[in-house]
């Protein structure tokens, strides 16, 4: 159909993806970067007819649909009381969506017809009516079982007709239940054992793996501090193990990534030989692991590519200081290219296609620019606008990140990004640097980053460091963060702010630092170890007392104190070397104002960080405020709760940061 009548019936759906509409005010209102996007993670039905979507609706992600044959474009299901964060396709009529209650990383499953009146609930992790709170996320999900248009295979402790997705966490009314493993029809809710979790020879359970006909191949079981794989031909063999290493924590030895279609070909990153990780096939016949396939010549491997189908390896993308592609399939390869050539300057990815690979959707964004989705159809070849992201977002009127490099004081490369406001050269500028969270693995990126963009659109620069023990930049930089929390990963924050007033960059008197979980410690750690440096902070969810143990999440859920203790690895394990790096121990030293916020079900960051650091804030008398959201959890998920929190930094830069230009 023509893209103009596309358009024009997308927009009577608000599904527009019309131009851009120039910002008559000067000062774009909170509420345009950090309101619930137009459109999130849009996946095409299998047969490419229809594309289903997460838009907002009353403060909350609700889940969309439109029909490309009718330019039909319609609500399937919203929820009251939870917010929708990840769905996919099952077949062409049926659809498996989850998310969050209130901010507690507590998972629930369901499926839904795409009228949204047969809606079954496969799982939930936490009810007020039930006697558990198992707390969990997407990690209950082993897979989505994309050739079988009936069943999804999860992990969880199943209770009757309704299982409890997730982690078992530390609740004891479950210390004695035993997870598993199973295939759940969508339609009748019912189960198929494929697994028992138990803990037997000494070894807990990590990931498992499952192949294209729905049999759970490979799992990943805990041995003290080993990982032992273990690989199986069928869901009523044994596992045999077929190699070990040992635990990492964030750069483990073996990422499994998928099974080809013949379900003999195993294709994963492996660091055995690469510190930064290279791609292999490892074949589950001989037990054996080929060549490298790909060794990235800069960065990581974050993505492998493959046909809808698994039949064929088309790519991998890795990232630098921004993406890239190689390609093993030259098609692909041509594709890409052709949809890189329509959008100049601009990072093109193909997200999803139909299963006859004739249909995809792109999405296509920069630094400057949110992003917009198009529809690509081979078979009637066009490339038609779907939907922008941020409608809203001038992209013009967005700034660009910048790549930057600098040594630290070790002389240790960092590598991370410059955004500067908008007038004047970039010189002598109100600074804010803005730590990452994880801290471990985890990195920042190129591309639009809609705090990064607030900031400076109130006339900040903004600076991101990839400090040490970020991802990205292999094995040995994540170990050189290893215990380093307040020393030489906060050194490198502090290197930073001293190479943008070095550079001419940063005024000194005016700069101020803001993260959110690491990056909230990191700002405590810099008001209390460095309070000579900044003029005011804002601490998003941070931890202020590193002898707090934390709740783990994802890989970490299923291990023990015995087996390997993340939190004594990575942060620290005696209570006197915590101590010294422990915000709340120097609260007496903090000479800015701090704007702090948490939510009061977070289950990674427990509240009481919050309440003990107030009590010494009061006892010294400094000048703090803070924001308390009581139904949120580790960053605030809903809408409400998010503006409110960013229109208070708003003032509380605007106050104690005072920028040059608004």
């Amino acid at each position: 159909m023509h893209s103009q009548v596309i358009r024009t019936v997308l927009a009577l759906f608000g599904l527009q993806a019309g131009l851009i509409v120039a910002q008559a005010a000067e000062t774009i209102p909170v509420e345009k970067f950090f309101g619930i996007p137009a459109i999130r993670a849009p996946r095409l039905s299998p047969d490419g007819s229809k594309i289903a979507f997460l838009f907002p609706k009353d403060g909350r992600q609700a889940l969309g649909l439109f029909d490309r044959a009718t330019n039909d474009g319609r609500i399937v299901l919203e929820s009251p009381d939870e917010n929708i964060t990840f769905f996919f396709w099952k077949g062409n009529e049926r659809l498996v969506f989850g998310g969050d209650v209130n901010g507690s990383e507590s998972l629930f499953i369901g499926a839904t017809d795409l009228t949204g009146k047969k809606v079954q609930r496969l799982a939930e992790s936490a009810r007020e009516t039930d006697m558990t709170a198992i707390h969990g996320d997407m990690g209950g999900l082993v897979s989505e079982l994309r050739e079988d248009p009936e069943n999804i295979m999860m992990r969880g402790i199943f209770f009757g007709d309704i299982p409890m997705a997730g982690s078992m966490g530390a609740n004891p009314i479950l210390m004695n239940e035993t997870p598993e493993v199973q295939r759940i029809n969508l339609y009748n809710k019912s189960r198929s054992h494929l697994l028992s979790m138990h803990v037997e020879q000494e070894m807990g359970w990590g990931s498992v793996v499952s192949d294209h006909a729905g049999v759970l191949r490979l799992a990943e079981r805990v041995q003290f501090k080993e990982f032992v794989w273990q690989l199986r031909n069928d869901n009523n063999g044994t596992f045999r193990e077929i190699a070990r290493f040992p635990i990492h924590g964030y750069a483990e030895s073996w990422e499994p990534w998928t099974f080809s279609a013949d379900n003999k070909t195993l294709w994963m990153i492996s660091r055995e030989e690469e510190d930064r990780g290279a791609l292999y096939a490892y074949n589950t016949d001989t037990k054996q692991r080929g060549p490298a396939l790909f060794v990235p010549p800069e960065g990581e491997i974050d993505d492998v590519i493959t046909s809808y189908h698994g039949d064929k390896l088309l790519g991998v993308s890795y990232e630098t200081d921004k993406e890239h592609f190689h390609w093993f399939d030259p098609t692909r390869a041509a594709l890409q290219e052709k949809v890189e050539r329509s959008f100049k300057g601009m990072t093109c990815r193909l997200t999803d296609s139909s299963a006859d690979e004739q249909v995809y959707l792109v999405h296509v964004s920069s630094d400057r620019d949110p992003g917009s989705y198009y529809i690509l159809d081979l078979k009637h070849p066009s490339l038609t606008p779907f939907k922008r992201i941020r409608p809203d977002i001038d992209p013009n009127k967005m700034q660009p990140m910048r790549p930057i490099a600098f040594a630290a004081r070790d002389g240790l490369q960092l590598h991370g990004y410059l955004t500067l406001p908008a007038g004047g050269e970039g010189k002598q500028v109100p600074l804010i640097i803005h730590p990452h969270g994880g801290p471990f693995g985890i990195r920042d990126s190129w591309g639009f980053d809609p705090e990064v963009q607030f900031l400076a659109s109130r006339g900040y620069a903004v600076l991101q460091v990839n400090y040490r023990g970020s991802g990205g930049y292999g094995r040995d930089f994540i170990n050189k963060g290893r215990r380093q929390w307040g020393r030489a990963m906060q050194d490198d924050l502090t290197d930073a702010v001293k190479w943008a007033i070095a550079q001419g960059i940063a005024d000194p008197k005016r700069v101020a630092i803001y993260g959110a979980s690491y990056g909230g410690y990191a700002t405590l750690a810099g008001v209390t170890m460095t309070p000579e440096l900044y003029c005011c902070a804002v601490n998003y969810v941070g931890p202020s007392d590193l002898a707090i143990t934390f709740k783990e999440r994802g890989g970490d859920a299923g291990l023990t104190s015995r087996d390997f203790d993340p939190h004594a690895e990575w942060v620290g394990e005696k209570s006197e070397f915590l101590a010294e790096t422990s915000p709340i121990n120097f609260v007496e030293r903090i000479r800015a104002p701090i704007l702090n916020a948490y939510g009061k079900n977070d289950p990674r960051v427990d509240i009481n960080h919050w309440y003990r650091l107030e009590e010494k804030l009061k006892k010294y008398n400094k000048t703090y405020s803070v924001i308390i959201e009581k139904n949120q959890g580790h960053g605030f998920g809903n809408e409400s709760a998010r503006i409110h929190f960013y229109k208070a930094m708003d003032d509380f830069f605007a106050k104690y940061l005072a920028p040059s230009a608004q």
